[in-house]
């Protein structure tokens, strides 16, 4: 076991020397309710009990059913789903976003002493910034970080103390922190490598700098449980060992306890005890050996595995095929940062590539050259080199190259609108032109010409029912939501079932380059095995090309060891690239 790092002791001891600020957080008063009749050695107690939402009626089914359970002190746990959004929902149960009936007899969490409001902290990371509400915002503005509110820091945003008075919000308070706390603080954020971020603006990190930061910023709030919800999608290979170990070393030393919500498909950690498998309505608890052999057979049929299909070879060879992308000695400065440095590469129709690099290797940026959006795509010139489908970025108007690129990221996810009266349909027609509303008359776009033949909107609304019918429900074998869920709001889907559809999005044009920038955050097992099948077996055609950026090999769709054509590889090192076949 490593060693905590910190003890219980000094965890128990620490008193109030200096000050940083928090929101408070809120928690239905049941959970804050402290009992000497429950063991006090029993971390969280939920009887047997039925779970709605808050505003369900008295004929609504309930999310779960018969839930029933019970972690003691010592245990470690993991929050393990089989379908979208089941785990995520059951660590909001512990978060007070649900009601159970009947109510446990003194609260969920029978440890906690009734004056905490901090006690428990739910850190998720399929999320949109707040005061977007449910409208699209503006995610390119990471590569300038122009506007005042995009300059503030990571140290920044870790002590709200410290923000400009422009960024204070009403609800801050203050807390005091003590030279332990303060201690703490240095040494994670040296073993999480994010000290030489700490000065740059919060908006330019990562998208896995950004999920150790949130983390970061969750512990300084000094929760006693942690309810983590796939802390490790997003981060780089190097960096998950070491994640898992302080986040065993913490838990270990109880500063905070800690659940861990992973997908099913998520190698769970040795040191993980128990699990909560979540699965159609149900929840079963217990060891983790003896809960993974009863569900494995269950999950394994559910998820269809079978041999992948090898990528189909083109007839035309590659030199002669269409260059789609050609990069040489490309840059990327922001004064003296050199994030992109010296790329030459080239995008030829039909490649399969895999996109990898450490976070905060420049992925990111990248991508945003690859489709036009960074302002520096506009300024490469001699001795760089930059076209994008034959011609520099400045020949090509914004709407043409939204058509030649159908993309999925976290960015995109992020961005794209939540208006309650979209539904999968149009959110899945926007893609034909790369807009974020739905356009025309039956909701599948104008075209760059501002209007469709009968014939082109006619593909077009087959288009739709095609994906939507391959990828959606009906494909990866929920035949309960199969049916009308064209027609669902995309709002109301769970943030698998909408990273879902934004793939729907991005593939439904058939445009010439498709990127797909860490697609199966948030998806469980059978969502993935489909949409690979679908993406080999002609979901992407012969003559379009595909970027797939994951950390994780097994979730890249093709195998570069299967026959056919290789799938090539382009690997970031601090800003530096190496092509391989």
């Amino acid at each position: 076991m490593p060693r905590p790092l910190i003890s219980l002791p000094e965890a128990m001891s620490w008193t109030r020397r200096t000050t940083i600020s928090f929101r408070l957080k809120s928690l239905p008063c049941s959970a804050l309710i402290h009992t000497d009749a429950l063991s006090k050695d029993l971390l969280i107690h939920i009887p047997k009990c039925n779970v709605y939402r808050f505003d369900d009626t008295k004929s609504t089914s309930p999310i779960f059913c018969g839930l029933e359970w019970t972690v003691r002190e010592g245990e470690s746990w993991a929050v393990v789903g089989a379908g979208s959004g089941e785990k995520t929902t059951l660590l909001e149960v512990l978060d007070g976003n649900y009601r159970l009936k009947p109510p446990p007899h003194g609260g969920i969490f029978p440890f906690l002493s009734s004056s905490s409001a901090k006690a428990v902290s739910l850190v998720s990371f399929a999320h949109r910034p707040r005061s977007s509400g449910g409208q699209f915002y503006d995610y390119t503005a990471r590569y300038g970080s122009v506007w005042e509110e995009d300059r503030i820091t990571l140290r920044q945003s870790m002590f709200p103390e410290t923000l400009p008075e422009f960024a204070r919000r009403d609800n801050v308070h203050s807390v005091e922190m003590t030279r332990e706390d303060k201690e703490l603080f240095d040494e994670l954020v040296h073993k999480l490598d994010l000290e030489r971020l700490l000065d740059l603006p919060l908006i330019a990190l990562s998208n896995g700098q950004t999920r150790k930061a949130r983390i970061l910023k969750a512990l300084l709030v000094r929760p006693e449980l942690m309810l983590l919800d796939e802390p490790l999608t997003g981060v780089d290979a190097a960096t998950r060992p070491l994640l898992l170990t302080i986040l065993h070393s913490l838990h270990a030393a109880r500063s905070p306890r800690i659940v861990l919500g992973l997908r099913k498909q998520d190698p769970i950690p040795e040191w993980i005890t128990h699990v909560a498998a979540v699965m159609g309505g149900s929840v079963r608890t217990g060891e983790k050996e003896d809960i993974l052999r009863k569900l494995s057979e269950k999950w394994n049929a559910q998820t269809g595995r079978g041999k992948s299909t090898s990528p189909k070879q083109t007839s035309i060879p590659r030199e002669k095929r269409d260059v789609l992308v050609h990069m040489e000695n490309v840059n990327v400065r922001y004064h003296e940062r050199h994030v992109l440095k010296d790329i030459t590469w080239k995008i030829h129709a039909g490649d399969r590539w895999h996109l990898q690099g450490p976070n905060g290797s420049g992925k990111t940026t990248l991508l945003s050259i690859l489709i036009g959006d960074h302002p520096q795509s506009y300024t490469q010139r001699s001795p760089s080199h930059l076209t994008l489908f034959g011609k520099p970025r400045s020949k090509h108007a914004t709407s043409f190259l939204a058509t030649r690129v159908g993309i999925v990221s976290p960015e995109i996810y992020n961005a794209f609108p939540r208006r309650r009266a979209m539904t999968v349909r149009e959110a899945v027609g926007t893609g034909f032109d790369g807009t974020y509303v739905p356009q025309g008359k039956r909701g599948v776009g104008l075209g760059l010409q501002g209007g469709l033949t009968e014939e082109e909107e006619k593909w077009r609304l087959e288009r739709v029912e095609e994906v939507i019918s391959a990828l959606g429900p009906s494909g990866w074998g929920d035949s309960e939501k199969g049916e009308g869920f064209g027609q669902r709001n995309f709002a109301d889907l769970s943030a698998g079932e909408q990273g879902l559809v934004l793939l729907m999005r991005a593939l439904v044009g058939r445009p010439p380059l498709v990127i797909l920038d860490e697609v199966w955050s948030g998806m469980d097992g059978s969502m993935i095995e489909n949409a690979k099948r679908y993406l080999r077996e002609g979901g992407v055609g012969q003559e379009q090309a595909v970027v797939v950026v994951t950390h994780w090999e097994e979730e890249v769709p093709w195998r570069r060891e299967e026959g056919g054509e290789s799938i090539r590889q382009f690997r970031l090192q601090e800003g530096s690239g190496i092509e391989s076949a």
